[in-house]
């Protein structure tokens, strides 16, 4: 199960900063509230200059302790107008 392809749907929020407060990595939260850290890596490092916008991802979700990861295979942005 672990490498099944997934997508999930949601909105592009900061989840990790540096000591100064520049923002090292994102999450999607989901419209059921689901939170969904992006691993970091080169498919998903782009999303940080996507934040709070609505994003439709796949890739493989890795269930962990506190929360979920997902390693993103790619992205896509709705064009205004279109159905997320």
């Amino acid at each position: 199960m672990a490498d099944q392809l997934t997508s999930i749907t949601g909105i592009v929020i900061p989840a990790s900063w540096d000591t100064n407060g520049a923002i090292l990595g994102t999450a999607i939260v989901t419209f059921d509230e689901d939170i969904v850290t992006v691993a970091d890596t080169r498919a998903g490092r782009p999303l940080i200059h996507h934040l709070r916008k609505t994003v439709t991802v796949r890739g493989q979700i890795t269930p962990g302790t506190v929360s979920k990861t997902i390693h993103v295979l790619d992205f896509h942005l709705p064009a205004p107008g279109e159905a997320a």
